[in-house]
């Protein structure tokens, strides 16, 4: 008898821890509700306004880890391959282009936001910068804006590449519209008002 009402001690007991275990006051170990989106409105804009840039020639990932893109070179030390791991773990990129072909890297986008407001860089990453560059991959910092037009983003985005942006020609009445040709230094000063090199 005795053991019995031990027995049924034990398991109230022992449903009672599991059960605060799952409580909401703190306890839960999963605490969490689903977001509305998984972009915030300055990214979702920017995304579709990328997509229609690059059309079909890139893929676009979002939200990619730094050290998804970058790997230390052979040859370092245990010690200094640990460090510099340790500091690109915790960087992100807003948005990386993939060569649809290939499935290879072509470059990295991330939104620059001066004023600092929806949690987007306002400050240059020396850190990012520089891993990209000794990577060989471009970074392309788009500063955020309203009224971009996909044409612009586009032309940034191949000047940065080291690519002729594609020019589009239409007639006009039975005339040839002729682009305006720029010289390298105009071409230079278009893109890098779009895009901080």
């Amino acid at each position: 008898m005795e053991f019995a009402l031990l027995s049924i001690l034990v398991l109230v007991v022992g449903a009672s821890i599991a059960a605060s275990k799952f409580s909401d006051d703190g306890g839960n170990p999963y605490p969490f509700k689903r977001k509305q989106s998984v972009f915030t409105q300055v990214e979702s804009a920017f995304l579709n306004l990328l997509e229609r840039a690059i059309g079909d020639q890139y893929k676009i990932v979002s939200r990619v880890k730094l050290i998804d893109v970058i790997d230390c070179k052979e040859g370092l030390s245990p010690k200094s391959k640990r460090a510099a791991i340790a500091k690109a773990k915790n960087k992100q990129l807003d948005f990386v282009l993939i060569d649809k072909e290939k499935m290879t890297i072509v470059a990295a986008v991330d939104l620059v936001n001066n004023a600092n407001k929806d949690g987007h860089k306002a400050q240059r990453d020396w850190f990012v910068n520089g891993a990209l560059e000794a990577a060989g991959i471009p970074h392309i910092r788009m500063k955020v804006k309203a009224g971009y037009r996909p044409s612009e983003v586009r032309d940034a985005i191949m000047f940065k590449l080291g690519k002729p942006a594609p020019t589009a020609q239409r007639p006009l009445r039975n005339r040839v519209h002729k682009p305006a040709v720029l010289s390298p230094s105009q071409a230079k000063a278009h893109s890098t008002a779009l895009a901080e090199i």
